[in-house]
């Protein structure tokens, strides 16, 4: 990786850094969600400014080329924020359906009909 490279993929990181702390001061986005991206931003400055140590994790995880390896924590990364997304969705379909309930019970209980509205 050259220099002119190493240091444009520094700045890109750094400036999603930046925006993703803009996005979560605004609301816009929250922690819990961006975290993992705020580590793969990390990771992505540390691989950068230490070019070796990429080499260093394909030997070590047995890979033999540091370019598949990026293609490797890129799938693993993609699949951990597949996995969360699914999580997330779960559990906003599940207090959906319990705020459905609640909202049917009260107006049961006050004696409206959901048309009556």
């Amino acid at each position: 990786m050259t220099l002119k490279l190493q240091i444009v993929v520094i700045v890109i990181a750094v400036l999603a850094i930046l925006l993703t702390f803009v996005l979560i001061k605004k609301g816009k986005l929250g922690l819990k969600i961006t975290l993992p991206w705020l580590i793969v931003y990390i990771l992505v400055i540390i691989f950068a400014a230490i070019p070796k140590l990429m080499d260093k994790a394909a030997d070590l995880i047995g890979i033999y080329d540091p370019v598949n390896m990026i293609f490797f924590l890129a799938i693993v990364f993609l699949m951990l924020i597949i996995y969360s997304l699914t999580f997330s969705v779960y559990e906003n379909r599940k207090k959906t359906r319990d705020l459905i309930q609640k909202v049917a019970y009260l107006e049961e209980k006050l004696g409206q009909k959901p048309d009556d509205r």
